[in-house]
């Protein structure tokens, strides 16, 4: 790819992140409207069902207040239908009262006339308010014929008529006017463009706008019957019978207003028109600036990078033939071509620097063969960076191929604790200008730590200056883990000498305490301390060998055991451990019983210690091999102060070695450890 075109490649680069900034801000814009859009929906059919609400109450206070009236309950047709008539002309929203019988004949109503040839107990909202008894919502009813009227869409809302003796004697009803409800929803609720449908408990539609002819007195859609049945508000988006796309809030039967469903619909064009007018301006803008990038860059590109490549061009083509005195004439405020023509130029003032460094090669290749299996390293003081062979960088766990790296990040390689003493010599060395060695550990990138012994000398050019400082790279982990496991195993030595003399002590201790007669002491004492003995013989015969986990228990117990003596209890199924598992749990079970002859259970004729195992088995894990250790009836018990070399043995052993984990309580009663450590699959 040519530098020109690199060059608009860079501007088209640098005009993305104002395409992903105006992509993020859109997405957060219409995610955060169409939240706000929701929300929004909901309210407006909140707001609806509160109106009707309002109005249902309206209408129910009114019934409450001529259900009270004296000539409504007895029924006296001559003064009842008056004074329906006076307070239908006062509320024109409803457009008539009925008073009816317990048998459904017409006795009260404003035209004044009465009805005992036709029943309307068959009315719904009849036999609601009878059963309720109480204020009921009716279904939609096309022709309100109790009250004597011309078909005209109506909702029937109905109270109990109670007689002076408290018994149910009637139904009082009025036909609140649909269209007249209609238009009060629309004029207060529904915002412009929108859409609002109600239905009876039914699924009848009572309201409905825009278009009211499509839905008015018929069954409601099965997406909107979904929405009725639903039990609590929601929102979707449907398109309308207009046509037209909304986000709908609704507000299902079981949501008060009760028995009546509500759905009022926001446009998504109306909801989202600033966002979309935003984004396209938006759109504009990014496509001119993009434009007008690539038209700059494309005339820059021709005076600040062609015309300056082809001289460069030109003076290697005069050295390839020979006239090495040519010389490259760019002005020095040519940017970076300018840096180039000079490096040019004093491409042969070079050599005599790359003779040095082809010096320093060879003494790495040199220190590297003496060192064998060894990894070289250099480091450049005047530019305070450095690299590192192919062997060296697989040492630290790093590509195979050549390596840069400055010195922060060759920093971040070494351990924490060791980064300030290693950067320190490293310093020292070059300003002294001297031989180097150091060891010290590095950050493996497969998660290990890793331990290098590093040797270097520092090389000076005529001034006496330091130029370069190359050495070596050796692991010497396995000489460290080596010398660590040496360490531990005489630690681990002069701690089961100190454990085995205090258990002979004990053994003697409470071998004198329960025998009478010189004689019995010795058989005893001599019978206990034959039993540790076989305990480190199994261990001994068994280091490289699978052995029985019963085997290593009872022989570690033996001492404290005796026939008839029910003070220690093991429990559990036969287990064959691998040889690392049986040094390990053998070396735990030495160090517990020791504890415990020490301080725990075993110390006193009264403690009691129950040793049980199992092994649990899952499909997606190995399996697990479950050790639970409890004493009772000892001395009181109190965690330790200190962690002993004894505690620490344990918790290496179980979670270092064996990739466990252990549990312990001091419990009032007695310690108890519980123990997991997985087994491999031939355990």
């Amino acid at each position: 790819m040519t530098l020109t075109r690199r060059l608009l490649l860079l501007a088209l680069i640098s005009v993305l992140p104002a395409i992903v900034i105006w992509t993020y801000t859109e997405v957060s814009l219409r995610r955060d409207r169409e939240a706000e859009v929701n929300d929004l929906a909901i309210r407006q059919a909140q707001l609806v069902g509160a109106e009707l609400e309002r109005i249902f109450d309206g209408v129910y206070g009114l019934l409450l207040a001529i259900d009270e009236t004296r000539s409504i309950r007895s029924f006296d047709t001559a003064v009842c239908s008056p004074y329906l008539k006076a307070i239908q002309e006062k509320v024109p929203y409803v457009l008539s009262f009925v008073a009816m019988d317990i048998s459904g004949h017409i006795r009260c109503r404003p035209t004044g006339t009465i009805d005992t040839q036709h029943y309307y107990a068959d009315r719904a909202y009849f036999h609601n308010a009878i059963s309720v008894r109480g204020f009921v919502v009716g279904d939609y009813t096309p022709v309100f014929e109790e009250g004597g009227l011309r078909p005209h869409p109506v909702l029937p809302l109905a109270l109990p008529i109670w007689d002076e003796r408290g018994e149910l004697v009637g139904v009082l009803a009025a036909a609140l006017d649909l269209k007249w409800l209609a238009q009060k929803v629309k004029e207060r609720t529904v915002p412009e463009n929108g859409s609002v449908t109600i239905a009876d408990r039914r699924g009848v539609v009572i309201v409905q706008d825009p278009q009211p002819e499509r839905l008015l007195g018929k069954l409601l859609p099965q997406d909107y019957l979904n929405q009725a049945r639903a039990r609590s508000v929601g929102t979707a988006q449907i398109v309308g019978p207009d046509g037209v796309r909304r986000v709908v809030g609704y507000s299902p039967f079981a949501v008060a207003p009760q028995d009546v469903y509500i759905n009022v619909g926001l446009s998504t064009k109306a909801a989202f028109a600033s966002i979309n007018q935003a984004a396209r301006r938006g759109f504009m803008l990014i496509a001119a600036a993009l434009i007008l990038a690539l038209s700059l860059s494309a005339l820059l590109s021709r005076a600040f990078i062609t015309q300056p490549f082809d001289r460069l061009i030109g003076a290697v083509r005069d050295w390839r033939q020979g006239n090495y005195q040519a010389r490259i004439d760019i002005p020095g405020k040519a940017g970076e071509f300018g840096i180039l023509a000079r490096a040019f130029n004093d491409l042969l003032d070079d050599v005599a620097e790359r003779q040095q460094a082809l010096q320093a090669s060879e003494e790495r290749a040199r220190l590297a063969l003496e060192g064998g299996r060894m990894g070289t390293w250099w480091y450049d003081p005047a530019r305070n960076a450095g690299g590192w062979s192919s062997q060296a960088a697989a040492m630290l766990g790093l590509p195979p191929a050549p390596t840069k790296m400055i010195a922060q990040e060759w920093r971040a390689l070494i351990h924490p604790d060791d980064v300030e003493r290693v950067f320190s010599k490293w310093l020292t060395t070059v300003k002294n200008k001297g031989e180097y060695e150091d060891e010290y550990r590095i950050r493996h990138p497969n998660g290990g730590i890793r331990w290098i012994n590093s040797k270097g000398r520092v090389f000076l050019d005529a001034q006496k200056k330091p130029v370069s400082f190359v050495g070596i790279f050796q692991d010497i982990t396995e000489q460290k883990q080596a010398e660590e496991q040496q360490r531990f195993f005489l630690d681990e030595l002069n701690h089961r000498v100190k454990n085995t003399l205090t258990t002979v002590q004990s053994i003697a201790s409470q071998t004198l305490r329960t025998t009478e007669t010189p004689e019995q002491f010795r058989e005893a004492f001599e019978g206990r301390l034959l039993a540790l003995s076989k305990t480190h013989n199994l261990l001994t015969r068994k280091s490289w060998r699978e052995a029985e986990l019963r085997d290593i228990a009872e022989q570690e117990l033996a001492p404290y055991r005796k026939p008839g003596d029910e003070r220690v209890v093991l429990t559990g199924p036969d287990v064959k451990l691998p040889a690392r598992y049986a040094i390990n749990l053998g070396l735990v079970l030495h160090e517990l019983v020791t504890n415990a002859a020490k301080y725990g259970a075993l110390s006193t004729n009264s403690g009691h210690l129950e040793v049980a195992w199992t092994v649990v088995e899952r499909p997606d894990r190995p399996q697990q091999l479950r050790i639970h250790w409890t004493e009772t009836g000892g001395p009181p018990v109190a965690p330790p102060k200190r962690q002993g070399f004894g505690s620490r043995l344990i918790r290496r052993s179980i979670e270092g070695e064996l990739g466990g984990y252990m549990v312990l309580n001091f419990a009032e009663a007695g310690v108890s450890y519980d123990i997991s450590v997985p087994l491999s699959p031939g355990a």
